[in-house]
């Protein structure tokens, strides 16, 4: 048995992301995806802070539609902070932090915003 992805557990819950291949016998070629689309399909990761800002711009306004209103108002409080330029280190962190913690409770669908905010957060040299 072959498994790629990650597992977290904690609190009674366990979520599995990613692939999880069983192999029987020989011969055998390929895998068979059987995968729900995620928010925004396959990028090329963004080279600049700006770039990975206005990728994750464009993911959380797709997101916003797939959440509850307060999901929604969480977005919409906390993507000027990360898009303005003139946000201190500080704010910007903390807006990340907080669409970070809606994306990981949107499931698969959030994936490409947790992504997402992981390269901003390099790239701004916050991680």
């Amino acid at each position: 048995m072959t498994t790629d992805g990650d597992s977290v557990s904690g609190s009674g819950s366990s979520y599995h992301y990613g692939d999880s291949v069983t192999v029987n016998g020989s011969g055998n070629i390929g895998i068979v995806k059987n995968q729900s689309p995620t928010i925004g399909g396959p990028q090329a990761p963004p080279v600049t802070p700006q770039e990975a800002i206005q990728q994750l711009e464009r993911l959380l306004l797709e997101l916003r539609a797939q959440v509850t209103p307060a999901g929604a108002g969480t977005i919409d409080a906390n993507l000027p902070v990360i898009v303005s330029p003139e946000s201190g280190p500080e704010a910007r962190h903390g807006a990340l932090m907080a669409v970070l913690g809606l994306a990981t409770l949107a499931g698969e669908v959030g994936r490409p915003i947790i992504e997402a905010v992981g390269r901003v957060l390099e790239l701004l040299g916050l991680a």
